[in-house]
């Protein structure tokens, strides 16, 4: 027999039942992504003054000045102390395993992805059309009408449309266009091809390459912990059984 985890109006709700639960509502993968997070800083300690100030700051957002107030706010959301010191160290720690995992690597991790963060500036106009795309290719091709005049033809909604996008970074475009911008260097219209429900014309106005600097050794930590959770998860999710 199951262990009751949960007793509701005195009936007891067996874990069993509560992983049904979840498993029906589509939560099981948030689940187990919050189990090996979990996991993942649970080894992480930080000192007890940091937490007590963070434990003191968070009352003071949120107004819990009297221990009346705090009890009842730890009760309106079925938490406890532990509880809430886990949710308000949980970035301090997340900072600190990612500079210990992977902050002696950070450099040599730059060098192997530095491309991803490049900014990218470059002209798009799409369609679900793939023949309105086509005659705005030859249209561009030919030089008959700027980049501007279509962009307001193909987006009637928005007379300030100029096609232009950018700079963004290169990772925030879609992989097979950035792959066909670079490919094809500055300057250089990409004939019409299917992204998604859209068919596209682009070209490619301007790469500006990226600068190792504290900014971007952050995000790139951060890049790199998201994507170990990713796979972590991935591969978490082809050992699940249940008994």
């Amino acid at each position: 027999m199951s262990e009751a985890l949960i007793l509701m109006d005195d009936r007891a709700i067996e874990g069993r039942d509560l992983l049904a639960l979840v498993r029906k509502c589509g939560q099981l993968q948030t689940l187990l992504k919050e189990w090996v997070f979990d996991q993942a800083l649970c080894s992480v300690e930080l000192p007890e003054d940091l937490q007590a100030q963070l434990l003191q700051e968070f009352k003071e957002q949120h107004q819990l000045e009297s221990k009346e107030s705090y009890i009842a706010f730890l009760q309106e959301r079925l938490l406890d102390e532990d509880m809430i010191l886990s949710m308000i160290c949980r970035p301090h720690k997340l900072v600190h395993y990612r500079e210990e995992r992977w902050g002696p690597r950070a450099n040599s991790l730059y060098l192997q992805h530095k491309e991803r963060y490049d900014s990218i500036r470059y002209r798009r106009l799409q369609a679900t059309n793939a023949d309105v795309m086509q005659e705005v290719y030859f249209r561009l091709k030919d030089r008959e009408e700027s980049w501007e005049s279509l962009a307001r033809q193909v987006n009637p909604k928005d007379p300030t449309a100029t096609g232009m996008v950018g700079p963004v970074a290169a990772n925030q475009i879609e992989a097979p266009l950035l792959s066909q911008l670079r490919q094809a260097g500055e300057g250089k219209l990409l004939r019409p091809f299917p992204l998604g429900p859209y068919t596209v014309v682009a070209q490619l106005e301007e790469v500006i390459p990226s600068e190792f600097n504290d900014d971007l050794r952050t995000l790139l930590l951060r890049d790199t912990f998201d994507e170990w959770l990713e796979a972590e998860c991935s591969r978490m999710i082809q050992k699940v059984r249940f008994p």
